[in-house]
């Protein structure tokens, strides 16, 4: 059985045949998915991934199921299946239809009892600990603004959340240099700093950790940014807010960055917290291509999970331990 949890289950070149893959389907069109059908769980909101997502699987050929959120309600929250009956004969009796589960959910255990519990794959959307599919979109935007080849130096200043944790996998993976700048109190512990340099070791780039914005993007060709306050953490925005003032990239912290340097956001941003508006509506902005692009790579995972001719890209996954921890 093949899944994907997180970019580290993917290999450098298994990345870059995905990104190959994505942009060719999105050039033949060609119906892959013909036939397969992808049931959604959706605990969080969600715009790009659920919309983007639909929209390729369509083209492709296959069917997006809803599995809706507010007949599963729990206390209040969408909790998929739990409400009803066990995760178990949940995943057992979606996994009789669909043909995949694409989740966004709270919590990584959710995913990895879905993955243990069910007989298809299951293709995380995002969890409170890693973003791959946004990860796979931000790489596509930075090669066709960059290239294939070149190494690059991107700075990410702001929260060390799931979105900069899958972004740093994926950009040491491929070579290039990392630089993260946010508060001492809403940073790295000292498992995923180790982690981020083993990968800059083993890979070839580098990794630098600092509470000064200006240095995290000094000589950046990208600068990346996500919202300071998740989804989940509203209970935080007074503390987080008053911590990460100083990381809004305006125009003086862009301009530390080199000339032609691109900036990026994951989406939604929010306008006059982490970045103003005369950095979102730059020329170098490229939110919307990371918009795009989430669509596209979308096409390319779901092709190698799900047609036969594509899927020698994806390697088994072990199945989990059941831990929130981080497992390398």
């Amino acid at each position: 059985m093949n899944h994907l949890l997180t970019i580290g289950e993917l290999e450098p070149a298994q990345i870059q045949q995905l990104l190959d893959l994505s942009e060719e389907l999105e050039a033949t069109g060609e119906q892959v998915l013909h036939g397969k059908n992808i049931g959604f769980v959706f605990e969080k909101p969600s715009l790009r991934t659920k919309i983007g997502t639909e929209v390729a699987i369509n083209q492709l050929g296959g069917n997006a199921v809803q599995i809706e959120a507010d007949l599963l309600l729990a206390n209040g929250k969408a909790v998929p299946f739990t409400c009803r009956e066990s995760l178990f004969d949940a995943m057992m009796n979606v996994s009789q239809w669909c043909d995949a589960i694409f989740a966004r959910v709270y919590s990584h255990t959710t995913l990895e009892k879905m993955m243990k519990y069910g007989t298809i794959p299951v293709v995380n959307a995002l969890c409170n600990l890693h973003h791959p599919m946004q990860a796979l979109a931000d790489l596509l935007t930075i090669q066709q603004n960059f290239g294939k080849e070149k190494k690059l130096n991107i700075a990410f200043v702001g929260d060390a959340n799931n979105v900069a944790f899958s972004l740093f996998e994926i950009a040491l993976q491929m070579g290039h240099s990392v630089s993260f700048g946010g508060p001492q109190q809403y940073s790295w512990d000292e498992e995923k700093l180790n982690y981020f340099s083993l990968l800059s070791v083993q890979f070839g780039g580098s990794f630098n950790s600092t509470t000064d914005p200006a240095e995290a993007v000094y000589n950046a060709d990208i600068v990346y940014t996500d919202t300071f306050v998740s989804m989940g953490e509203e209970h935080l925005f007074d503390d987080k807010i008053r911590h990460f003032q100083p990381y809004q990239v305006n125009e003086k912290l862009f301009s530390a960055a080199k000339a032609d340097a691109g900036f990026m956001h994951c989406l939604p941003a929010h306008r006059g917290i982490e970045v103003t508006d005369e950095v979102m509506d730059h020329p170098n902005s490229w939110v919307y291509q990371q918009a795009k692009n989430r669509k596209i790579v979308s096409k390319g995972v779901f092709a190698a999970l799900l047609s036969d001719e594509y899927k020698p890209l994806f390697k088994p996954v072990a199945q989990p331990e059941l831990t929130e921890s981080l497992s390398k």
